[in-house]
């Protein structure tokens, strides 16, 4: 395991969800709002999630959730981190655009090199679309419904990815509308992969840079409705933690069997915003 690869996912930002609620329908294929959210219980699992992290040697610094800003909670999706430069998110869905600022000034106070892509006049939604291997040989941009296509060339343009290879994926499925939502990569060189979520394209490049024999593929209740790729690999030590919502019993064992150590954390209630952990946490230390 290189330095880099022992870097990944141990600093992380959060949002603490003070104004978190569901108020836009439609936003993505999740956001039905037929059961209000419980604000109670969503702050109570959000606050498990970081304790957790915590507990197994992360770092998490928060940011602050700015009045009426209900999706702030979902972080991942505000910028690109990598080597030191965050590249600031231009959101698709406009009652999101107002995070940027103060994310802006989040990533200055931190001293990261700062880039702001709205001028670009493209999509793009930061860490909800950019993925990446945990030994960082391999990193990846999903595209098709919140990034736009081209917004590749500009994250190629502003982040330095010396010594590892840059892919674009295309994703294909509404029930999968941000990359993170489709694939995991995990820390002993496993991927687990929702197959319809990409074209046959983009599927066999998955397959193709990662071995056919390190390839996991998800069923659809681990996919849509346990949101299993918006997990987090977590190394420590001996230890390779996959940190998750819900995991079905033949994945779980899965898992189990391939050395990893799986921690269960309820986050339904952000389920009903179609998000998840990983929505939820940006990787700020790669």
């Amino acid at each position: 395991m290189t330095n880099l690869a022992v870097r990944s996912w141990k600093r992380l930002m959060m949002c603490q969800p003070t104004s978190f609620d569901v108020i836009h329908q439609g936003h993505n294929a999740y956001m039905t709002m037929d059961s209000p959210v419980d604000r109670a219980l969503a702050m109570k699992q959000w606050e498990g999630v970081k304790s957790t992290f915590e507990s197994i040697g992360v770092e998490v610094e928060v940011i602050k959730n700015m009045p009426g800003q209900v999706d702030q909670v979902f972080c991942a999706n505000c910028a690109l981190v990598w080597g030191g430069k965050a590249l600031i998110s231009n959101m698709f869905n406009p009652p999101r655009r107002a995070e940027s600022e103060p994310t802006i000034e989040w990533f200055k106070q931190r001293n990261f090199e700062v880039y702001d892509s709205r001028p670009h006049s493209l999509n793009l939604e930061g860490c909800g679309d950019f993925a990446y291997n945990y030994n960082r040989k391999h990193a990846y941009l999903g595209y098709g419904f919140r990034s736009d296509k081209e917004s590749y060339d500009l994250v190629k343009d502003v982040i330095d990815f010396t010594g590892t290879e840059f892919h674009s994926l295309h994703l294909v499925s509404e029930l999968c509308y941000h990359l993170d939502t489709a694939m995991l990569s995990l820390s002993q060189g496993h991927v687990l992969v929702f197959p319809p979520a990409f074209d046959t394209h983009s599927l066999n490049l998955i397959k193709e840079v990662n071995g056919a024999d390190n390839i996991i593929e998800i069923s659809e209740e681990d996919c849509v409705d346990n949101f299993v790729p918006n997990a987090i690999p977590v190394h420590d030590g001996d230890k390779h933690y996959v940190v998750g919502m819900a995991f079905s019993p033949e994945l779980h064992k899965k898992l189990t069997d391939l050395g990893y150590e799986v921690l269960i954390t309820p986050y339904q209630e952000f389920r009903k915003s179609g998000g998840s952990i990983r929505c939820s946490v940006l990787d700020i230390g790669i």
